[in-house]
């Protein structure tokens, strides 16, 4: 059986690395004796997963983690330890149990949304509309590791509608990102498009970015929420 749950990560711990987020969860859910199955062999780990990884100093309403476990609870014994284990910056959302044949929440992620505010000195109407007039934009994205060729990304592929708003100061901008089996693209990523080839003049450095959902889409491309989609 495995136990899938939303969980947060919230402003006060935004600058945790994904490694570090994966290891304050693993950490919880030994305090809370939850019955998580290891893998076999010489070193043995923890059979836990997140579904997508957040990028470092972005907050999120909808991670989601898969735990199999070795014996079967009620779910809400066992949401309850989780819950009270969890440290600050970390709530429980929402929760379900499948069964260990169910496939894995990332197989059914197809896409994000994100809410940015960011510092932007002028009106950026120009620059908006013409990103969404062109038909192909593209980023060049360099090697994690330094190493190997860069990678070129459609961006409009990824992001191909936005709203926003401009109060003066701050750009609101509100978008979905398709997640495919190849990757993705992160949303400080698309600001850097917009600065560098739209010239928005964007204090990027400043930027709050909130993942807000990440969902599944149904046979008729309607989104569908992860947990629900990863029952059917």
């Amino acid at each position: 059986m495995k136990l899938r749950v939303q969980i947060t990560k919230e402003r006060g711990i935004r600058f945790i690395s994904h490694l570090e987020y994966q290891k304050t969860l693993e950490k919880a859910i030994r305090r809370a004796r939850i019955p998580v199955a290891y893998s076999q062999g010489f070193n043995p780990h923890m059979r836990f997963s997140l579904a997508s990884a957040l990028g470092v100093g972005v907050t999120s309403q909808c991670e989601f983690m898969e735990l199999k476990l070795r014996e079967e609870r009620p779910l809400k014994e066992l949401v309850d330890a989780l819950a009270a284990n969890l440290p600050m910056g970390i709530h429980v959302v929402a929760a379900d149990l499948c069964d260990d044949k169910a496939p894995k929440l990332m197989a059914k992620a197809a896409g994000a949304s994100y809410h940015v505010s960011v510092p932007c000195a002028s009106a950026p109407d120009g620059a908006l509309a013409a990103y969404g007039a062109a038909s192909e934009v593209s980023f060049v994205k360099a090697h994690s590791k330094a190493k190997g060729s860069p990678r070129t990304i459609p961006v409009k592929e990824f992001i191909s509608d936005l709203s926003w708003h401009w109060d003066g100061r701050d750009l609101g901008l509100d978008f979905d990102c398709r997640i495919t089996p190849t990757g993705s693209m992160k949303a400080r990523e698309f600001l850097e498009v917009l600065a560098e080839q739209f010239g928005l003049p964007l204090s990027i450095d400043a930027a709050d970015i909130a993942r807000t959902a990440l969902y599944a889409r149904d046979a008729a491309g309607l989104k569908v929420p992860l947990l629900q989609a990863a029952r059917a």
